[in-house]
C-alpha cells in the first residue's frame, strides 16, 4: 500500500515525533511505499523521516516525485543539499516533466493523490494553498488523511 506527504512549507515548531508516529502506525497497517512532491518544508523533511527510519523498518521505501527537471534549483542552498541527499538515498525518482508550467504543481499534487490510499499532512486548514488543494482532492477521493497539523492526537478523516 501507498501513502504520501503533503504540507505546508513554512513548518516552524512541527512535531517531528507525529510525523515519525504517523509513519510507523501506517507501516503497522501494511503501507511500505511513501511517496513525497519534494517541495521545501513538510515534503523533504517527511521524506528525510523516511530514509530515517528505513534501516530500522524492514521494506520501507520513498519514491521522489519532482514535478519538473530544474526544480531543485528553485530551493534554498540548504534545502537543495537536502533535496539532493534526499533524492540520492531514495528507492525512486520520478520526474513528471521536462520544464515548469503554471500548473506543474497541481498536476504532481494529482499524481500523488492518484497512487496513493493514505494522505499524512501538515495542513493549518488554509484552503487556498497546495496543501489545502491535496488535502481536499484526497477527501474527495475518500483517501484516509491523517493531519499531524492540530495540537494533541493525530486527526484521521477516514480509516
Amino acid at each position: 500500500m501507498i501513502a504520501t506527504f503533503s504540507g505546508h512549507r513554512k513548518i516552524t515548531g512541527i512535531d517531528t515525533g507525529k510525523l515519525e508516529l504517523a509513519i510507523r502506525l501506517l507501516y503497522s497497517e501494511g503501507y511500505r511505499t511513501f511517496t513525497s512532491g519534494m517541495a521545501e518544508g513538510f515534503d523533504l523533511l517527511a521524506a528525510q523521516t523516511v530514509i530515517k527510519l528505513k534501516g530500522e523498518l524492514e521494506g520501507l521505501k520513498l519514491i521522489c516525485v519532482v514535478p519538473f527537471e530544474g526544480h531543485k534549483e528553485g530551493l534554498s542552498a540548504k534545502n537543495r543539499a537536502q533535496y539532493e541527499a534526499v533524492c540520492a538515498a531514495a528507492d525512486e525518482v520520478i520526474t513528471l516533466t521536462q520544464s515548469y508550467h503554471k500548473t506543474v504543481y497541481l498536476e504532481r499534487n494529482d499524481y500523488l493523490i492518484q497512487g496513493a490510499e493514505a494522505l499524512i499532512c501538515y495542513y493549518s486548514g488554509k484552503r487556498r494553498s497546495g496543501t489545502g488543494y491535496t488535502v481536499s482532492l484526497a477527501l474527495k477521493k475518500r483517501i484516509r488523511v491523517i493531519n499531524i497539523y492540530a495540537d494533541g492526537e493525530q486527526i484521521r478523516f477516514f480509516g
